[in-house]
């Protein structure tokens, strides 16, 4: 046991997964629905392999401008979930490494341009100047705090679905009064273009480690400068199968949260401006991981989070197809679907109480590198693994 974790649980489940793929995969389910203040995110139960894995949790969103203490926003949802999905991707990273950890903190920021509603303005970017801003108390050598943030980014699954040019497929489905459905496919919409004079919005998420996987989000909002929310705070963690103690939504599951709540506020909202009939709208939301890829087990398998679903439902009795461009024109302005789609880049710091460490870009160009000398040192240890074995039976 260290920093919480059972490394020798984790190391048995990686030689199971090895002998048994099925076990590897975890898909997680959202269900968003509009409450009084916004959108009000259940966390389903997720399908471990072959095992389902109970998860119950809420988390209360609000429309940006309606009251900024009811929830989070989406935009401060989709930042704490990259942050939370870096900081417990580090403790595993440290942990496997014989690190003992201190304190450890991660603050991701990263701005927006919104209109006057506080919306994203759409156009070519999304989420833009991110950055991670991590602070490890440790007692490991140099080395391995800087190899481990480097390790970090290319194999964090949420940090790659930002980094990698991703896709989701997103569906119309009506319930009609006769008992009926109807569903369409949405096409992957491209964004929007911007509309009006935007207002440039900073993005905060401050991520504390507790124990084991567990971390305290804060999130901040500061428009033109001004702070607008210093709470309230979400708790994250992984569930018991991933070396958790269920304490709360795991990052992937954050990040589900974040695009069905603005689906669902935004549609809901853009029909009452045009006098649609639509009730009960609600956007089911699912998303897969395969541990192989995020552990390096098999290059064959995405790290990323990825094969993402969005399923947005209402009780009505107009056409399907209507729907559809209703939730087209909304997916066109979702700031998290438009970052996911493109590659991205994020400028990391890796601090210790005493200095800054390391200092670097993590795009495509530094994962490839990363990688390449990633094998290489593999490559060696192995070759080292076996002629200590042929001098052992000499």
């Amino acid at each position: 046991m260290r920093n919480g974790l059972d490394i020798s649980g984790v190391s048995e489940f990686v030689h199971e997964i090895g002998e048994k793929p099925v076990e590897a995969v975890i898909d997680f389910n959202t269900t968003a629905v509009l409450g009084a203040r916004g959108a009000e995110v259940s966390i389903r139960t997720a399908h471990h392999g072959t095992v389902r894995m109970a998860r119950s949790f809420q988390i209360p969103f609000t429309e940006d401008r309606a009251d900024p203490f009811a929830g989070l926003s989406a935009h401060e949802a989709a930042v704490a979930a990259l942050g939370a999905c870096v900081l417990i991707t580090h403790v595993h990273g440290y942990s496997a490494r014989a690190v003992t950890i201190t304190s450890l903190s991660v603050v991701v920021s990263a701005a927006v341009e919104v209109d006057e509603r506080g919306r994203w303005v759409g156009g070519d970017t999304a989420l833009h100047d991110l950055r991670y801003d991590i602070r490890a108390d440790c007692d490991g050598p140099t080395a391995s705090l800087t190899e481990v943030s480097q390790f970090v980014t290319c194999f964090s699954p949420n940090h790659r679905a930002f980094l990698d040019e991703g896709s989701y497929v997103l569906t119309a489905l009506t319930r009609r009064s006769d008992g009926s459905h109807e569903a369409v496919t949405v096409e992957q919409t491209d964004p929007a273009a911007p509309v009006g004079e935007p207002s440039r919005i900073e993005l905060t998420a401050e991520l504390t480690w507790q124990y084991g996987t567990e971390a305290n989000v804060t999130t901040m909002r500061s428009p033109d400068g001004e702070l607008r929310r210093q709470q309230p705070s979400l708790v994250v963690d992984q569930s018991k199968q991933m070396a958790g103690i269920d304490g709360g939504p795991n990052p992937q599951e954050v990040l589900l949260a974040a695009v069905s709540a603005d689906l669902c506020q935004d549609v809901s909202r853009l029909a009452r401006e045009r006098g649609l009939a639509l009730h009960n709208v609600d956007v089911a939301a699912t998303g897969r991981l395969d541990i192989r890829g995020m552990l390096n087990v098999s290059k064959d398998i995405p790290a990323r989070f990825h094969n993402l679903q969005f399923t947005v439902s209402a009780d009505t009795d107009l056409p399907a197809r209507a729907l559809a461009d209703l939730v087209a024109e909304c997916a066109a302005v979702n700031v998290t679907l438009a970052t996911l789609r493109t590659a991205g880049t994020v400028e990391v710091d890796l601090h210790t109480p005493d200095r800054p460490l390391l200092s670097f870009r993590s795009d495509a160009d530094q994962v490839e590198d990363f990688l390449a000398v990633l094998a290489q040192k593999q490559a060696a240890a192995m070759a080292a693994g076996a002629n200590n074995a042929l001098d052992a039976s000499r």
